[in-house]
């Protein structure tokens, strides 16, 4: 290995370690969760106040939870609890689904960490 090829790798590392800090920007401060219901919009609520709704579902009430500046879902009657494994909200973007019930709740304001995500 030569001079030359410690610099390529050593510029390509600089390269990529630039993209991935790059790709992180946009974590703007998030101000309210929205929650969609059988596909319609059901509540836009801010994060500043703390409160719980609950929110009706085809499989029963979803329970979402709303403190400290983020969002959970609390319960739902899901069989699989992958709402409320998705923890609490906080960044521009961030959402919590159960699709058994048909509930979506997604953090808001600000500029979104990411335009899309996908599994």
């Amino acid at each position: 290995m030569t001079r030359g090829d410690l610099v390529v790798i050593l510029l390509g590392l600089l390269f990529v370690g630039g993209l991935h800090l790059m790709s992180g920007t946009g974590d703007g401060p998030a101000d309210s969760v929205r929650i969609i219901a059988g596909g319609e919009e059901y509540a836009v609520l801010p994060l500043a106040a703390d409160r719980r709704i609950d929110v009706p579902g085809p499989l029963g009430i979803t329970v979402v939870e709303v403190r400290d500046g983020a969002a959970r879902c609390a319960a739902s009657p899901g069989p699989n609890g992958i709402c409320q494994r998705a923890g609490w909200l906080r960044h521009s973007g961030e959402t919590a689904v159960s699709l058994p019930n048909r509930v979506l709740i997604q953090v808001t304001g600000g500029t979104p960490r990411y335009d899309s995500i996908v599994f």
